[in-house]
């Protein structure tokens, strides 16, 4: 009954069960989960188990059930009892699973996604770049509790290693079987109804795929376009122009594929990564994860890989890769983003479905068929899970990786880590119990938020009193304050009328530029001595202090802000804002900027925080959306100096990354080598829980309606209407490769 930001802390993570090391069980799990079962078992009865409630003083009957299992694609294998290689290893596809052996690479893919596309869509006929085949199959059907019960009701193991134990044989074929035991799992009795019982963990799936595109773009390992995976190519006669051409000393020569990065490219997208700096709290430095010299990504961990893969990706791949491959990368990766989110709308799903389709087809027209690993085809499968079980952060690997790794740092006895673990978390176990009855003591499960304290407003750094700012810049930042008050809006249209009574004939630019001039002093003047009206209204007429507090960083409403100056010094980029304002015509539009100073106006007890920014110009192309949806400034085109103060309360946090495909070419006349634009990205920001905000809070944004980038168009028909959308034209930076000759030593046979 916990809320959604509560529910995957470490607080209410349990650990019922640890096995003894040094290896783990694998299939005989089960042997280990006898007692956790017994207890689920007693829990689930009519009866539960009787327990007192503290709170209400009385006693209760507990009931409880497994929901769902959480694992990595390993351990999902050994609980739920599938197999997770060869052939039939997909989860929900099950015996329907579309799988290929490949004999180079040895190793099993799966394929064949054009099946899971609406049975109207035009690829379905078209087999042009399908073995000239068109896709008559419906997508596999849906299995059930009761269903899957039915395939692994017979199914009989004997648990152990060696001797009298007696695992599943393998099929007439040869293959490993789908199912190599029937799960202790099953004997509770309300397994059968649950729709999906085993998750896919989005988090691993995430870095897997992170891995494979990187991998196949060259910048990361040793690369995964190799002398084998063309080989696949020439073993199924497809894609002639790929395959391996044989050279001398043994060397083949691999021609550009349509993914392949040319050295210009790589220095580009390396550059753009090398030059990110993102708002605090948001990420690890990506600048630590990079290999310049190389032009390689290195030591990649799961949440590099799901910030690259829903946020930077698609950005850092801005002018480089042929447009159509482009897009359907960007595509994924704005998939990823949306089903990332903390809420997801319903209704949203069924697009959601048919973008990930749209993606893996279009990847099978691009990329060889060793890309199409599991983790990839599951893909296919994520938005039914989502459907069924919520959005996604309540049913991935990240908090118990988390939980994993305070766990590991109990052991100081490396001989005895077992024993170190129970020891740690049953002493944590027995503090938090007594934090619960001590009102001074924090939590040690929750962990407190950096903003607590700081929504309203709070000066972090650089800290200066200022006493000889010009008299105009501190009338233009009390004239914002006034404007964004609801006490003094019934003046500011009172004194907007007097003006353009006093004054007729004027043209309304000149009434607005006399009423911002002279407002301040009007209501000054007319509420001065007026003891009926409220406090605060009093306090904001006599206007504010000349003496302005000045600060280097602020944090307020959940994010933390610095000066430009300040950016500058620091490895984190927090200065970019933006604003959303309603215009006359009543649409809604956005500025974006850069905090030049922050300043805390002081009017008598209220202090009100404001930034002082340099905005770009919405006008004459200072801020555009391209077919990607991302949101493109030029801060070369600056505007609206006449109005540079706001509510710092009222702006949300945003940075900027370098738009590569901006940069003058090389034989342009201009010195100056730098992009002309950036690409605005939306900043980090985590109030749920922080000051008692909930997601039913006024100040809580539930969805988010400004995506970093999105994708319309299906990239898998206009690949389609291409020749060889798997070739590269636009560069011949080819791979020469040697086939590896591995020497295995002979024993030595006496004569």
């Amino acid at each position: 009954n916990l809320p959604s930001w509560l529910c995957m802390k470490r607080k209410y993570i349990l650990m019922p069960t640890l096995i003894q090391g040094p290896k783990q069980p694998g299939n005989d799990i089960d042997v280990y989960l006898r007692p956790l079962v017994d207890e689920l078992l007693l829990l689930w009865k009519p009866e539960g188990v009787r327990v007192w409630d503290e709170y209400k003083q009385e006693n209760f009957d507990l009931r409880a059930l497994l929901f769902v299992t959480i694992n990595d694609w390993p351990a999902l294998s050994n609980l739920s009892g599938q197999s997770n290689k060869g052939y039939q290893a997909c989860t929900h596809c099950l015996d329907e699973t579309d799988s290929l052996y490949l004999k180079n690479s040895r190793k099993v893919v799966y394929m064949g996604h054009r099946r899971f596309l609406p049975l109207k869509h035009p690829l379905r006929r078209k087999g042009k770049h399908f073995k000239g085949e068109p896709e008559t199959r419906a997508k596999p059907m849906f299995r059930d509790g009761k269903r899957v019960f039915s395939m692994i009701k017979d199914v009989h193991v004997v648990f152990g290693k060696g001797r009298g134990s007696q695992p599943v044989p393998n099929d007439e074929n040869g293959h490993a079987p789908m199912w190599k035991k029937k799960s202790i799992l099953w004997e509770l009795p309300y397994w059968e109804a649950l729709e999906v019982r085993n998750a896919i963990d989005v988090m691993h799936l995430t870095k897997n795929l992170c891995v494979n595109v990187l991998g196949f773009l060259g910048t990361y390992g040793q690369g995964k376009d190799t002398l084998e995976a063309r080989r696949d190519l020439k073993e199924m006669k497809q894609r002639e122009d790929l395959q391996p051409e044989k050279r001398e000393k043994g060397q083949h020569y691999l021609r550009p594929a349509s993914y392949t990065l040319s050295k210009e490219e790589k220095q580009s997208m390396f550059d753009c990564l090398n030059s990110i700096k993102v708002p605090s709290g948001y990420s690890s430095n990506i600048q630590g994860r990079l290999n310049m010299k190389e032009k390689k990504f290195t030591n990649l961990k799961s949440h590099d890989c799901h910030v690259l893969m829903t946020q930077l990706l698609p950005v850092v791949l801005r002018g480089i890769l042929p447009e159509n491959v482009r897009l359907a990368i960007v595509k994924l990766c704005a998939f990823l983003n949306e089903i990332s989110q903390k809420a997801i709308d319903p209704e949203k799903l069924i697009q959601l479905q048919n973008d990930v389709v749209q993606c893996l087809v279009s990847f099978e027209m691009v990329f060889p068929p060793s890309f199409f690993n599991i983790m990839t085809h599951l893909l296919v499968h994520i938005v039914k899970e989502i459907n069924i079980l919520g959005p996604v952060f309540l049913h991935n690997m990240f908090p118990f990786e988390r939980y994993m790794s305070v766990l590991k740092k109990y052991v100081r006895n490396r001989s005895r880590p077992e024993g170190c673990i129970a020891k740690g978390y049953g002493t944590e176990e027995v503090i938090e119990f007594c934090v619960d009855f001590i009102d001074d003591l924090n939590p040690i499960g929750v962990p407190m938020s950096r903003h607590e304290g700081r929504l309203k407003g709070k000066g972090i750094l650089g800290k200066k009193s200022n006493m000889h700012i010009p008299e105009s810049e501190i009338r233009k930042a009390n004239f914002t304050v006034l404007q964004n008050s609801s006490l003094v809006a019934p003046y500011m249209d009172e004194h907007m009328n007097i003006v353009r009574s006093e004054n007729p004939g004027k043209p309304e630019a000149w009434i607005t530029r006399h009423h911002i001039d002279n407002f301040a002093v009007w209501l000054r003047a007319k509420l001065m001595g007026d003891g009926t009206i409220a406090e605060q209204l009093q306090w904001l007429a006599r206007g504010p202090s000349m003496t302005i507090m000045q600060y280097q960083g602020y944090e307020i409403n959940g994010y933390t802000f610095y000066t430009r100056a300040q950016d500058e010094k620091s490895t984190n980029q927090n200065s970019g804002v933006r604003i959303d304002a309603i215009g006359n015509d009543g649409n809604k539009d956005s500025y974006f900027g850069v905090i030049e100073e922050i300043w805390e106006l002081e009017y008598g007890p209220l202090m009100i925080p404001l930034f002082r920014c340099q905005w770009v110009n919405r006008a004459g192309g200072g801020i555009t959306i391209d077919r990607y949806g991302m949101t493109i400034v030029d801060f070369k085109k600056i505007g609206y100096k006449d109005e540079p103060f706001v509510l710092a309360k009222d702006v949300a946090q945003v940075f900027y990354v370098k738009d590569m495909s901006s940069k003058p070419r090389k034989n342009s006349v201009k010195s100056d080598d730098e992009p002309k634009r950036h690409i605005v990205l939306p900043g980090k920001r985590k109030i749920i829980g922080v000051e008692d905000i909930s997601d039913k809070s006024e100040d809580f944004d539930q969805f988010d309606d400004r995506p970093p980038f999105s994708v319309d168009v299906d990239p898998s028909i206009l690949l389609a209407k291409e020749d060889a959308p798997y070739l590269r034209r636009d560069h011949d930076q080819g791979t020469f490769v040697k086939k590896k000759i591995v020497n295995v030593p002979l024993n030595n046979v006496e004569s």
